[in-house]
């Protein structure tokens, strides 16, 4: 077994088995692509006679069916994440899973806009208006909470980072991130007065 293989095979088992994103090795993708172009350019169709070609091809379907699993797990947990407002630790997703989770965020945002809109029996925007000038955005809501558990910095719904967080810390996060560790037991409320 490759050392290439024993990587790949290491996160695939991690990703399967736990819920939430596990983390990557820097350029893992990349990595593991260029590993399997490597394994079909090593195994030519002729040899698949010999036992060194078939163990050859049986590695380079192995790694190839690995390696998309993992991104269609890694995919699955992310969209799930973001449906349930819950967080995502931002170190363990790669620099093309972030701006999917930016994008991602955007456009449920921009549904649950609408189908509030529409709920309301309000008008629908136009599409070109659709998504609201940065300066037009409403104002968001924040919470103050205290933390019952160490907490790992944690992307906002206002697309800012918070934390990381330590046991009996207090902090005002946005309201949906807030209700969300409080229902995951993570945080409680703290009581302000006006």
């Amino acid at each position: 077994m490759t050392e290439n293989f024993r990587v790949l095979l290491d996160a695939w088992e991690k990703e399967r088995h736990r819920q939430d994103v596990q983390p990557l090795p820097e350029g893992f993708f990349a990595s593991m692509s260029e590993y399997t172009s490597r394994l079909r350019g090593q195994a030519e169709p002729a040899d698949t006679a010999s036992l060194r070609g078939r163990l050859m091809e049986k590695e380079r379907r192995y790694a190839d069916t690995m390696l998309q699993e993992i991104a269609q797990l890694r995919l699955r947990k992310i969209v799930l994440a973001e449906l349930e407002n819950m967080p995502l630790e931002s170190t363990s997703l790669t620099a093309e899973e972030k701006r999917l989770q930016v994008d991602l965020r955007r456009l449920l945002s921009a549904h649950s806009q609408e189908l509030r809109q529409a709920l309301l029996g309000e008008a629908r925007p136009q599409e070109a208006e659709r998504l609201p000038a940065r300066e037009e955005r409403p104002a968001l809501a924040y919470k103050v909470v205290r933390f019952l558990q160490s907490l790992p910095a944690i992307m906002g719904v206002d697309m800012k980072t918070y934390g990381p967080f330590k046991a009996e810390e207090v902090a005002s996060l946005p309201l949906q991130n807030s209700e969300n560790l409080i229902r995951r037991g993570i945080a409680k409320e703290v009581e302000t007065e006006p």
